[in-house]
């Protein structure tokens, strides 16, 4: 990933994908050359301008003080952003190519952008306090109408479609955080920045255990910054390393697991980010480096993270973006194909001929759409019945883990904690703190378990939709295809190809648009259409999963989680248990007993928001499979319409029509067979 080589594997990719828009543009001409139905050709040009604006969003996160400016200056070569003992980032800064360096300051209401010099926007905008504590209230107060800052700056790693986004400190205010957490699903690649003279705080403990792992993510890179200052703070930095790989084994572990294969070594790294910052630029002279120090580069342990990170978003990322196009690239083809064959079927047809067949299948039309009706009130029927299943499996988590509840406590380790302890305040609040901590992490245990059981649960509900539209499916496509036929005077046989040359399951292009509309977004794209349909399926289910598992925990716990209801029951239990014997063992007990039938009734009291949000959440797929269904039918209107237009114009030169045709169709197979080999290099 570094960020001054145009020999770089992101840059060869950049150029890669520069290409593929060129040979869709290209496809796009040879379209619109033989009067192909517009939506073809519109199709085709979105795909390239979308092509050409591709990018590859990493997202920074982190406590205050982490090193993520640090860092995120090492990557870019110069210190952009800045960096100070204190909190300095205030607000979410996207950074993103521009020949010259400027600041975009976006605005929640309506406020017009404000454009700044870097310089004014540093002045402006960074943090004025110098304590943590501080910060999220300063934030708020100064910083809440700021939806973000656009940092434009020339630098080559920004130039090849990577965008930047520093996110505010993890202990910022609740409302920011929670933004940040959201926004991970949608990054291409999610940096957890940590640091190594306090490495994983128990705020970092509980965000990888409460927000990451549920989250089933398999973009996660974990950097430890500043090993550079144990030398100085440790008496023992050896021994100190050897704790933060043994902390990173146990707690970064489980998140580094990508199709059950242990990719740790590839996603942590301990390194010296501000000796990497100083291997590429000099502050002597204030500017990059003409050639980076390779020594000292290697030494900082940086160019193993850029070259992983790189990688990653090429091989995995990149491919699929590539794979995704030329997907697109055949759908249109295929509708090339077929209108193609009705308009050399229809050569000797007069356009007075062609008008009355159309009008006379206008009842097949209808048909068409009320097949269309028919898979609404199919895919409606399926969220109803994923609202409920995914509210009830909420619900039977948090009655089973009341089940657990007393055994779980009875477990929890209280130290050298006594029954006495609890006669005096320091006492009990220290046995109080001590249970929040492990209750509240053994309860989020279980959650992020439930979380992860949707994913399996939503993959095999995708599949048994997929089996009850599968009749439909086949009707519209038998009807379709005799539409065609009546059209074209019984000549012709419209096939509907993919790329090997047969005609797919009819319910399976369906949910192929259906699908790519839940992929669209770069990280759960490149989850999907790598491994074809099957993978795709897949990486829907996945999106599928993080979304309600989202939605579901934000309506039961809010912004608070479980610490106030925790709290309010270890308070009523130390109270009834404050004198007698056994203190321990019945405070433990009690505990449990306060907090049966709580968190059920949590479950129950917000089942009619929980499944609303459920609904919003399955929107996306509802309405990729009906507008799949509706715009199939109304493309075929417009082929015919196309036709007849066509027709209008060269009804004397049918000859020479199909031999536009098959020069057309030609030049397209081979402008498919370069896309398919830019995704293959």
């Amino acid at each position: 990933m570094s960020p001054a080589d145009d020999t770089s594997a992101l840059h060869r990719f950049a150029l890669r994908r520069q290409d593929a828009a060129d040979r869709l543009d290209t496809l796009a001409d040879v379209a619109a050359g033989v009067q192909a139905e517009p939506a073809l050709v519109g199709h085709l040009r979105q795909a390239a301008a979308r092509a050409r604006a591709g990018r590859f969003v990493v997202l920074l996160i982190g406590n205050f003080s982490s090193g993520k400016s640090t860092l995120l200056n090492a990557l870019l070569g110069q210190p952009v952003l800045p960096v100070k003992v204190n909190p300095c980032t205030a607000i979410l800064t996207e950074l993103v190519h521009g020949e010259e360096p400027s600041v975009e300051v976006l605005f929640r209401d309506d406020r017009p952008a404000e454009t700044l010099t870097p310089e004014a926007f540093l002045e402006r905008y960074q943090l004025r306090t110098s304590s943590e504590e501080e910060a999220g209230a300063e934030v708020s107060d100064r910083f809440g109408a700021i939806d973000r800052a656009v940092v434009r700056w020339p630098l080559p790693l920004l130039r090849d479609g990577v965008v930047l986004l520093d996110t505010p400190g993890l202990d910022d205010d609740d409302a920011r955080t929670q933004r940040t957490l959201r926004s991970l699903p949608e990054a291409d690649a999610v940096i957890f920045v940590l640091n190594a003279t306090r490495f994983l705080t128990e705020l970092e403990r509980r965000t990888l255990r409460r927000e990451l792992l549920p989250l089933g993510l398999e973009n996660l890179f974990f950097p430890v910054t500043m090993v550079d200052l144990l030398d100085a703070l440790s008496g023992d930095p050896a021994r100190d390393l050897a704790d933060i790989r043994a902390g990173a084994r146990e707690a970064l572990g489980p998140l580094c697991v990508v199709d059950g294969e242990d990719r740790l070594e590839q996603r942590f790294f301990l390194m010296n980010a501000r000796g990497g910052l100083l291997a590429r630029y000099d502050r002597e002279s204030g500017s990059r480096r003409a050639e980076p120090d390779a020594d000292a580069l290697q030494q900082s342990g940086l160019s193993a993270f850029e070259h992983s990170l790189e990688r990653f978003l090429v091989e995995e990322r990149g491919r699929a973006q590539l794979l995704h196009l030329l997907r697109q690239a055949e759908r249109i083809r295929d509708g090339l194909v077929r209108q193609a064959a009705v308009d050399k079927a229809t050569a000797s047809a007069s356009v007075e001929e062609l008008r009355a067949r159309q009008e006379g299948l206008e009842p097949r039309f209808d048909e068409l759409n009320q097949i269309a009706d028919r898979v609404a009130d199919t895919v409606d029927a399926f969220v109803d019945r994923q609202k409920v299943r995914v509210w009830q499996g909420l619900r039977d988590a948090l009655s089973r883990a009341e089940d657990d509840l007393e055994g779980a406590i009875k477990s929890f380790d209280l130290g050298n904690a006594a029954g006495l302890d609890l006669l005096t305040p320091r006492g009990r609040e220290r046995i109080e703190r001590a249970l929040q901590e492990q209750l509240e992490a053994w309860l989020d245990e279980r959650i992020a378990q439930w979380q992860q059981s949707l994913r399996p649960q939503l993959e095999k509900a995708l599949d048994g939709l997929r089996v009850e539209l599968a009749g439909e499916a086949q009707d519209f496509d038998d009807l379709a295809r005799q539409i065609v036929t009546d059209f074209a005077g019984g000549a012709v046989h419209v096939p509907l190809t993919d790329a090997l040359g047969d005609e797919p399951d009819p319910v399976e292009r369906w949910f192929s648009v259906a699908l790519g509309a839940l992929l669209l977004s770069p990280g759960t794209m490149a989850a999907g259409w790598t491994q074809g349909y099957e993978g795709a399926l897949k990486g829907a289910a996945a999106g599928l999963a993080i979304r309600l598992g989202l939605f579901a925990m934000g309506v039961l716990l809010g912004p608070v989680g479980w610490a106030a209801l925790v709290v309010y029951a270890i308070g009523d239990a130390a109270v009834l248990v404050i004198t007698g014997g056994g203190q321990l063992r019945r405070l433990r007990k009690q505990v449990a007993l306060e907090l049966r039938g709580r968190l059920v009734a949590q479950a129950d009291a917000v089942r009619d928001q929980l499944e609303e949000q459920v609904a919003e959440g399955l929107l996306p797929i509802r309405d990729a499979l009906v507008g799949a269904a509706r715009g199939e039918a109304e493309e075929l209107r417009a082929v015919l319409d196309q036709t007849i237009v066509a027709r209008e114009k060269a009804a004397l030169e049918a000859r020479d029509r199909e031999s536009a045709w098959g020069d057309a169709l030609a030049r397209t197979e081979e402008e498919l067979a370069a896309l398919r080999e830019l995704c293959e290099r």
